[in-house]
């Protein structure tokens, strides 16, 4: 009867070495929290080449989301890879649980060494010294923001204006774009003695979220009930009042995009459709400079109205 219990618990132990070994999928896991919603965390996650937490820079090979829950990835280090499966649960308003999934292109070495109780492990210690970092990193990041949507739908302003249009444009890039084209909308302005009738804004027309590309209209709302005509690079457009989900958006306007993933989460939780074009509206000239947590913005994503 021994002899057979322990015939068994070898064959389970030997099953269970050769699946740690050959057929687990991850190597290690690391969990930490955010003080964010998982759609601004994996916006921060995608962006994991700007963080210094490894001992040399990755490059960003492979990157697959599906929703806001997960993200896939596959970091380079010269020869070596790292597989991160990165998991998002909301844990309240403001928080995230995030587990980190890990495995490189050198498991079995990495997976023997974890088995080994008594001898250190420079793969663990540097990757949790890593991820230890990312956190830290994370929360200082995190604090320099703020997104809050507001619970009901409501309408977008109807906004007649001059724009000054932009295609192409990385999305990191916008505020960029938007600072060297502000200088046409202005001397348009002042040539023709137009008074701003809202504050200024951008209307988002096409975004390739693949590759993280945007074209928009940038605009000064104006009344156009005057006998002036556009140029080579000022158009005239009329947006009308549409149905959105809206957020706050207070911190850098280099960042403001987070808050359309806020916005689009947000809609996939009520099962409203969007066009995933949004509008936003500037309250503050960062020319004046001052705390960007001070800066606001008004961010409306079109939402078809549930019938």
């Amino acid at each position: 009867m021994i002899k057979k219990f322990v015939t068994i618990l070898l064959g389970v132990l030997h099953l269970s070495l050769g699946w740690f070994l050959f057929v687990k999928k991850y190597d290690y896991q690391f969990r930490f929290q955010a003080k964010h919603s998982p759609a601004l965390v994996q916006q921060e996650i995608k962006d994991i080449e700007a963080y210094s937490i490894f001992k040399s820079q990755p490059k960003v090979v492979f990157q697959q989301n599906e929703g806001y829950q997960e993200i896939l990835q596959t970091l380079q280090f010269g020869d070596e890879e790292l597989q991160l499966l990165w998991e998002l649960e909301n844990h309240a308003d403001s928080l995230t649980n995030i587990s980190v999934n890990v495995a490189s292109n050198k498991s079995i070495g990495n997976r023997l060494a974890l088995l080994n109780v008594f001898a250190y492990s420079d793969y663990i210690d540097s990757l949790e010294n890593s991820f230890l970092k990312f956190g830290k990193e994370l929360l200082k990041r995190q604090s320099a923001y703020r997104v809050q949507v507001i619970d009901s739908i409501v309408y977008s302003p109807a906004l007649d204006c001059i724009c000054k249009p932009a295609e192409g444009i990385k999305v990191e890039n916008k505020a960029m774009q938007m600072v060297r084209d502000i200088g046409y909308l202005e001397d348009f302005q002042i040539a023709h003695k137009l008074k701003l009738t809202a504050y200024p804004f951008v209307k988002i027309k096409a975004w390739d979220e693949q590759n993280g590309t945007i074209d928009y209209d940038f605009c000064f709302p104006v009344n156009l009930a005057q006998d002036i005509r556009p140029n080579t690079f000022i158009e005239f457009q009329q947006f009308p009042a549409t149905t959105s989900l809206k957020a706050i958006y207070n911190g850098n306007y280099r960042s403001s995009d987070l808050a359309w993933h806020q916005l689009l989460s947000e809609a996939s939780e009520r099962s409203l459709k969007t066009s995933k074009l949004p509008l936003e509206i500037f309250w503050n000239n960062p020319k004046t400079g001052g705390d960007a947590l001070s800066w606001k913005a008004e961010i409306f994503m079109p939402v078809e109205p549930r019938k």
